[in-house]
């Protein structure tokens, strides 16, 4: 199935200088998060659902982080702080809150008190990079692809001070994206339909993460839609969900998901724990 759809290069040009722009003004300390994980193709229903309180409207299987594998080797020296990122080193994606442009893909060297990234990325991909790199470190560079062509083209230096911690741009390197694994122990984000919960005029739908035996309750996890005006929509970590109809007698409500979650990715700082 091929969608055509046009696309103003022009357009998507000065979207992506717009993104990059950014990046060179704002000077926070940024701070390394939690690893977004990565929404796979999931076991969401097509079409028309008819829900009760309590049933699942959407689920996706939870991946691991990406991570980036050096293709072309990058040379960075900021703040007196040097290294060299050689050809077939791995980097772990992450995220870091307030970045200019909030680029999607980043990734950053492990600290001291080892990676998260690394953990869930598989250690296998990591053992070679342990043995290159047996120091851990206070300042982490992170390098960033801002316009996601598969080249780095910026770089900051996390924990430095002053100017030194802004992003700043490097010679475009080539780097190989890995994705696409799950993250295991059956790790899956779900939309649960919570009904009413004893309020007139409007539904609810309650996100959850669960993996490795346990449930994780998630932030900001409860949305609301109004029943007064249907049909309804609303945004859930990137999927579209519809609210057609509604019976407050029953609490049966219909639903159509017009975007699922996969491909998408989501931040879990409860699974980082």
């Amino acid at each position: 199935m091929h969608h055509h759809s046009v696309r103003p290069t022009r357009l998507l040009h000065m979207m992506a200088l717009a993104a990059v722009v950014p990046l060179l003004v704002a000077a926070a300390d940024y701070k390394i998060g939690a690893p977004p994980l990565r929404l796979l193709p999931s076991l969401t229903q097509a079409g028309e659902q008819k829900v009760m309180p309590g049933n699942i409207v959407a689920m996706s299987v939870l991946g691991r982080p990406d991570a980036a594998i050096i293709v072309e080797p990058v040379r960075l020296d900021q703040a007196g702080e040097q290294r060299a990122f050689a050809r077939g080193m791995v980097l772990a994606a992450a995220s870091v809150p307030g970045l200019p442009g909030d680029p999607q893909r980043v990734f950053c060297e492990e600290g001291k008190e080892g990676s998260i990234g690394k953990q869930m990325t598989g250690q296998m991909l990591f053992g070679l990079v342990g043995a290159l790199r047996p120091t851990k470190l206070d300042t982490r560079y992170c390098l960033i692809d801002a316009d996601g062509d598969s080249f780095f083209d910026h770089a900051f230096l996390v924990g430095a001070k002053g100017k030194g911690k802004l992003p700043y741009a490097i010679p475009k390197a080539e780097y190989g994206l890995i994705e696409g694994l799950p993250l295991g122990g059956d790790s899956m984000v779900k939309l649960r339909y919570a009904g009413s919960g004893g309020e007139k005029g409007s539904v609810s739908f309650d996100l959850e993460a669960s993996g490795f035996g346990r449930m994780r309750p998630l932030p900001g996890a409860r949305h609301t839609l109004s029943t007064v005006k249907l049909p309804a929509h609303e945004i859930i970590e990137g999927a579209v969900i519809t609210l057609l109809a509604y019976d407050a007698k029953s609490g049966e409500a219909t639903v159509i998901m017009n975007r699922d979650f996969a491909p998408g990715h989501i931040v879990l700082p409860e699974f980082a724990q």
